[in-house]
């Protein structure tokens, strides 16, 4: 037993398993014992027990399964040579719930209890077995008992998992567990049940209940659609979802026939399982129909051109205009940054139940769909009403970029709303290519809004701040599937490009840079996914990454969005580190200074709040002070964010639509026809001087 990575591990508060349970006493009978592997399905960790009431508790708890893994062992209680009496420690995690288990022979025993560690309890002896020597069982008890360990991660919980089949074990060492080898002798021992198989996906892929024809009018490609039923598309789906699921091991074995439709068995396909914070592990896992999929990517939509800061979705709902896009119909009426919405087609916004109706306002179906708003600008007294008429938009992800003059030079500033639309890489170019022009010593990167999109967009807006000197020989991110390798290769390294990949920029045109050692990033609860690869892809090679505003979203995993049907599926499928190795940051980054959103200023003006923050920061190298009504705002947001009735009201008002969106799309073409464009610089305007 290694003891000391026992002790580093559980001293740092780790855990492994949740016990809602009394523990019942130790079997003292001299009598046989069947110890029993239980998973726990709300943390994703395995737990091992000899007693037989115990037993009966858990057999009854809907978080506990039986693996079918037993091993054969004797009462503890009046044990003699050769058996060995196994103790059982519960390992309590501070400010938690969460508890781990370890079982030891008598000598390990006897050594966890000369450290006195606080958070160690004795639960007494649980069964007796034999001892290996040098990794060999004798005679007598010839089944191995294989012990394997977890570290813990802000993702997984620690846990150490016993095992009797030698291929499991392998299996978890492969998995990035910690193998110690043989630890106990059972008399014998029955593996664990087997994992159900499933036919593969492409057996039964585009077999569709009703079938498209001709073409996307997006990418040009037929559709590849075939005659099929919904059991057709339903085992395509749970196929597709054990095949590259990150953890398709904690998807529930459910049974498909049971499902009458696949968006009701999608929602079935993931882990149950909470991280320690207590926030579910997969918050992220949504559909959406192929022909909005498509059109994200072209950088097309139906809208108005306004972009709502959905603050609160239950009643009292509040949504707020953040970005309006220039010569958009919400430009064209007057809708401001700031403006709250009040009322929609005449029905109550802020405390209506007629949620449907809201939705046909918030999200237009077609080309020239006419609401109307009442709408509260920042300082009025009453609202005023606008007529909104949707049209067909090209997304802007560049809203603005701009220079600012400071006593210590000048200051580079670009607000950047989305790496989706293909369109994202040639204005990121554009924009740096102009502030490289006109020369900046500093860069605040606003990503308030950005929800993600293309990693390998990430990849190149990390070498436009970075640039050759710090990033060369070096990775943006290294991404991590699940053990069966579904894309091809365990570890998929997206580099920092130096050179165009070619969504909407020639492949290999070269890259702007700014070179510099640090930066300021503007954060919100809504900076996601991509964004956030920037701030840790960054930091893996050294680049200082000041964050200022709020903490960000906490989502270090991506997919490959995949289309069956009609419906393009986003399911986790990989999860990134940096150079470094540092990942798993599901918490968010917390922001080094903290900041509101003032949506009483327009983007880029250096008064603005969050903005006004990180250039006190820059020039102080203190933060600004925040005010109670700041802090207060700060904590209601928190609040709402963990509200599983607000997040369930954001779900229906959304109409269904994720707000987190973050793909990583390389595995799907670059677009049909390759982009012949070369870079112009954006003319850069100055924004104002430092306050």
């Amino acid at each position: 037993m290694n003891l000391r990575l026992l002790k580093q591990v559980f001293l740092r508060g780790c855990a492994a398993a949740v016990l809602v349970f009394s523990l019942a006493p130790p079997v003292f009978a001299q009598t046989a014992v069947t110890v029993v592997e239980y998973y726990n399905t709300s943390i994703n960790a395995y737990f091992l027990t000899g007693r037989a009431a115990e037993q009966v508790a858990l057999d009854g708890s809907a978080e506990f399964q039986r693996t079918g893994m037993t091993f054969a062992a004797a009462a503890a209680a009046g044990a003699a040579p050769p058996l060995d009496p196994v103790c059982r420690y519960r390992i309590a995690v501070s400010d938690s719930s969460v508890s781990s288990h370890f079982y030891g022979l008598t000598a390990d025993c006897a050594l966890i209890a000369s450290y006195n560690l606080a958070n160690f309890t004795s639960e007494g002896l649980d069964f007796a077995v034999e001892k290996a020597t040098a990794g060999v069982c004798p005679a007598s008890s010839p089944a191995p008992v294989y012990r394997a360990l977890r570290g813990q991660t802000p993702v997984d919980t620690p846990n150490h998992r016993y095992t009797v089949s030698a291929t499991s074990y392998q299996e978890m060492i492969r998995r990035g567990w910690s193998g110690e080898g043989v630890v106990f002798c059972a008399k014998s021992a029955t593996e664990q049940t087997p994992r159900a198989s499933f036919v593969s996906s492409n057996a039964v892929t585009d077999r569709c209940v009703a079938p498209r024809v001709g073409s996307s009018p997006y990418t040009g490609s037929a559709y590849p659609d075939r005659q099929g039923t919904i059991e057709d598309e339903k085992n395509w789906l749970r196929s597709w979802i054990d095949e590259t699921y990150l953890w398709y091991r904690e998807v529930p074995n459910v049974d498909v026939t049971q499902y009458g439709s696949t968006a009701s068995l999608f929602t079935a396909l993931k882990t149950p399982a909470k991280v320690l914070t207590g926030r579910a592990k997969d918050e992220f896992h949504f559909t959406r129909t192929t022909a909005d999929a498509e059109a994200v990517n072209s950088g097309t939509s139906y809208g108005y051109g306004v972009d709502w800061n959905a603050i609160r979705s239950s009643p009292p709902r509040q949504w707020i205009a953040t970005i309006v896009a220039p010569d958009s119909p919400a430009a064209q009426v007057g809708l401001k940054r700031g403006d709250r919405i009040m009322a929609i087609d005449g029905f109550d916004f802020v405390s209506g139940v007629e949620v449907t109706a809201l939705n046909r306002g918030l999200y237009p179906s077609t080309i020239g769909e006419s609401h109307t708003f009442s709408l509260l600008s920042p300082g009025d007294a009453a609202p005023r009403t606008v007529t909104l008429v949707s049209a067909s938009l090209q997304t802007k992800s560049v809203t603005t970029a701009g220079t600012i003059n400071t006593p210590s030079g000048r200051v580079g500033y670009v607000a950047f709303q989305t790496f989706s639309p293909y369109s994202s890489e040639s204005a990121l170019a554009s924009a740096f290519a102009g502030l490289q022009a006109v020369g900046v010593n500093d860069l605040v990167l606003d990503l308030r809004y950005n929800l993600g999109g293309l990693l390998y967009v990430a990849g190149e807006l990390s070498y436009m701040i970075a640039g050759p000197a710090r990033t060369n020989g070096k990775y943006f991110e290294k991404t991590v599937q699940n053990d069966k390798s579904p894309f091809g290769t365990q570890d998929d390294i997206t580099p920092f490009f130096n050179t165009a990949y070619g969504f909407s920029l020639s492949p290999g045109t070269p890259l702007p840079t700014l070179n510099l050692g640090r930066v300021f990033i503007l954060t919100s609860a809504s900076s996601c996914s991509a964004s956030e690869a920037v701030i840790n892809g960054l930091r893996g090679v050294g680049v200082e990454v000041i964050l200022v505003g709020a903490t960000t979203c906490g989502k270090p995993y991506g997919f490959f969005p995949t289309d069956n049907c009609g419906t393009t599926y986003y399911s986790i499928q990989f999860t990134g580190r940096n150079y470094k190795g540092e990942g798993d940051y599901i918490n968010g980054f917390a922001p080094t200074c903290a900041a509101s959103d003032d949506l009483t200023k327009q983007l880029g003006d250096p008064t603005e709040v969050q903005l006004a923050a990180a250039l006190t920061r820059r020039s102080t190298g203190a933060c600004a002070p925040v005010s109670a009504s700041m802090a207060a705002q700060q904590a209601k947001s928190r609040a709402l964010r963990n509200d599983p009735a607000d997040v369930a009201a954001k779900a229906l008002l959304t109409g269904g639509r994720s707000l987190i969106e973050g793909e990583k799309l390389i595995g799907v073409p670059r677009p049909a026809t390759a982009p012949s464009t070369l870079i112009t610089p954006m003319v850069i305007p100055h924004l104002g001087d430092a306050p």
